[in-house]
């Protein structure tokens, strides 16, 4: 009974890549390393199992277009705000739930008045 493969290996394996890998970074002899072996003393051997593992790494197949993009960025965009409404002493915006500005500023203009009758 065979061993399932990871997917990504059973394919590099079937196009022959794993060859051309293991011949480009197989891992120095003893002698070798003796000699000074490697870039900055790290053995091609080293760099074949980081870059083997990089190679198996999940990447997209294709670039995401532009509408799937948009797509996806649709429910995005900003929403009508229903909480708006006129004020009903003056017609001017303001949110349900506090007091409208120029009204605010009436009433304490008023509120001064009655605090300081010298103005």
């Amino acid at each position: 009974m065979a061993l399932a493969l990871h997917p990504a290996r059973s394919f590099i394996q079937r196009a022959g890549i794993s060859r051309l890998l293991d011949a480009v970074f197989r891992r120095p002899s003893s002698a070798s390393m003796a000699g000074g072996g490697g870039v900055l003393g790290v053995g091609l051997g080293l760099l074949g199992d980081i870059l083997g593992q990089a190679i198996l790494r999940a990447v997209p197949k294709q670039r995401t277009s532009h509408s799937k993009k948009r797509m996806r960025m649709s429910n995005k965009g900003l929403k009508n705000r229903k909480d708006i409404v006129p004020c009903s002493g003056c017609g001017s915006p303001k949110l349900i739930s506090q007091i409208c500005q120029t009204c605010y500023k009436d009433i304490k203009h008023t509120l001064r008045q009655m605090k300081d009758p010298q103005e």
